[in-house]
C-alpha cells in the first residue's frame, strides 16, 4: 500500500475519532483543521520528493552496485547530446537518456545515435509542460503513450521506464504509470547542472558511489565539460 493510501486512511480515522470525541466533549471545530493541514503538508512533500515512494514505487538507486548509473534528462539535443555521447564512448560508459517526445520528433537521428552507441532511451513525457503535474490521468496516459510510440519507432523496443518531469509524482501520474505497466525512475544524486556552476556541481558529485543514480541534463552547454571532469576524477580515484 502506498504512503498516499495510508495517509488517506489515517485522515479518515482521525476525523472519525474527533467526531466521536466531540459528541461527549466540547472543543472548537477548528481542531478539525489540524489533520487537514498536516495532510496537505504530507501531500506536498510526498509529491516533491520523488524518492519518498509516496504515490508509487520509484527506483532511486540501482541493484547493480558495480557502477555509478548515469542518466540524462530533457534531450535529445542536436549539439549537446552528441558531445555527451562522445565523452561516454571515450570513458566506456553507458547511460540512460530520458527523452522528451517532442524532441524525439524533432531530432530522431540524435535519438538513433543514442541507441546505436549502446545506451537506453526512457520516457520523459511528450511535452514536459510546466503544468504536467496538473494533467488529468487520461492526459498523462496520452502523453506517455505518444512518447512510447516514438521510442518504439526509433528503437524497435517497447519502453517501460518513465521519469516524471521535474521529479514530481501525484495520484494521476501514479494511475497512468500503473495503467501502462511502466516503472518510474528517480535518482539519489541530483547534479543540479541546470542551476549550479561547474565547480559546485563537481563538488556535489564527489559523494557518488557505485549503485547511485545520477541526474544530468543533455540540454545544458556546461554539462559535457562537467561530465568529462567527473568521469576523469572518478577514474583517477578508482
Amino acid at each position: 500500500m502506498s504512503g498516499f493510501k495510508k495517509t488517506n486512511i489515517s485522515l479518515i480515522i482521525i476525523l472519525l475519532i474527533l467526531i466521536l470525541l466531540r459528541t461527549n466533549y466540547f472543543f472548537s471545530a477548528l481542531f478539525f483543521s489540524i489533520p487537514f493541514i498536516i495532510y496537505t503538508i504530507l501531500l506536498f512533500f510526498g509529491s516533491k520528493n520523488i524518492c519518498s515512494q509516496f504515490y508509487t514505487k520509484v527506483k532511486c538507486t540501482s541493484e547493480d552496485k558495480s557502477k555509478i548509473h548515469l542518466t540524462f534528462d530533457d534531450g535529445p539535443h542536436p549539439k549537446i547530446t552528441p558531445e555527451i555521447l562522445k565523452i561516454l564512448k571515450k570513458n566506456n560508459q553507458k547511460a540512460t537518456f530520458f527523452c522528451i517526445g517532442k524532441n524525439l520528433e524533432q531530432f530522431p537521428e540524435t535519438a538513433k545515435q543514442i541507441i546505436n552507441e549502446g545506451h537506453t532511451i526512457g520516457n520523459h513525457s511528450y511535452s514536459h509542460s510546466w503544468y504536467f503535474d496538473f494533467f488529468r490521468t487520461s492526459k498523462v496516459t496520452k502523453e506517455l503513450l505518444k512518447t512510447n510510440t516514438l521510442i518504439k519507432k526509433i528503437t524497435g523496443e517497447n519502453c517501460k521506464i518513465f521519469r516524471p518531469p521535474y521529479g514530481i509524482t501525484n495520484p494521476n501520474i501514479a494511475r497512468a504509470v500503473k495503467k501502462l505497466n511502466m516503472k518510474v525512475w528517480g535518482w539519489n544524486i541530483r547534479s543540479l547542472d541546470t542551476v549550479k556552476d561547474k565547480n559546485q556541481v563537481l563538488k556535489r558529485l564527489q559523494k557518488a558511489k557505485p549503485g547511485d543514480i545520477v541526474l544530468f541534463h543533455d540540454t545544458k552547454l556546461k554539462t559535457p565539460e562537467i561530465l568529462d571532469n567527473f568521469l576523469r576524477l572518478k577514474s583517477i580515484s578508482e
